[in-house]
């Protein structure tokens, strides 16, 4: 099994309690398992992570730059990565926070639901399904204000369906694409 099998799983791990800077997750692994991965080899597990969509890039950590006020450069060591939730019940937890009376949890939630609707969107479009998907953070955006006009006991349904249909479960993608075609259809 190759080095970078294993290596991926730790960042996965590392990932699963909280959001880390590049920084900061290879200190993590140096620290607790003792590897000492090269730079190369702990770019390329990311790299495929990322492009698996098992993590995806959720901020930025200036602090990397220790106060410097003119930054001129970007560095690949602050780029803040978080662990993709696909399950249905992770996904409804994300909807349940875009109710939420603290800004920053609604913030991480929209940008975390936009990025997990865009991929659905793309995977119809891939299966020839959706022509086009210009218009995802528009369609987004409608889905969650036609959710939020409903009544509670709508709402709920909703949310269930919404969530169940941008995870990963058998089924997903089908009411994905009723819910987008009704969405699209109350314009």
């Amino acid at each position: 099994m190759p080095k970078n099998y294993n290596l991926r799983k730790l960042i996965l791990e590392i990932l699963e309690s909280e959001e880390l800077s590049k920084k900061k997750i290879l200190e993590t692994i140096r620290k607790k398992s003792g590897i000492s991965t090269s730079d190369k080899t702990f770019n390329e597990s990311l790299m495929a992570l990322l492009r698996e969509g098992h993590i995806y890039i959720v901020d930025y950590d200036f602090t990397i730059y220790n106060g410097v006020k003119r930054i001129q450069s970007i560095r690949p060591e602050g780029i803040v990565f978080g662990v993709s939730r696909m399950d249905f019940v992770e996904i409804e937890t994300i909807l349940k926070k875009m109710e939420s009376n603290n800004h920053d949890e609604v913030y991480r939630a929209s940008k975390n639901l936009k990025r997990i609707f865009h991929r659905k969107m793309e995977e119809l479009q891939s299966k020839g399904i959706l022509t086009n998907s210009n218009g995802g953070d528009t369609l987004f955006d409608q889905t969650i204000f036609y959710m939020n006009s409903m009544g509670e006991e709508q709402k709920r349904s909703l949310r269930n369906k919404l969530a169940w249909s941008l995870s990963n479960n058998k089924g997903s993608l089908e009411l994905f694409e009723s819910i987008v075609s009704y969405v699209k259809s109350q314009e």
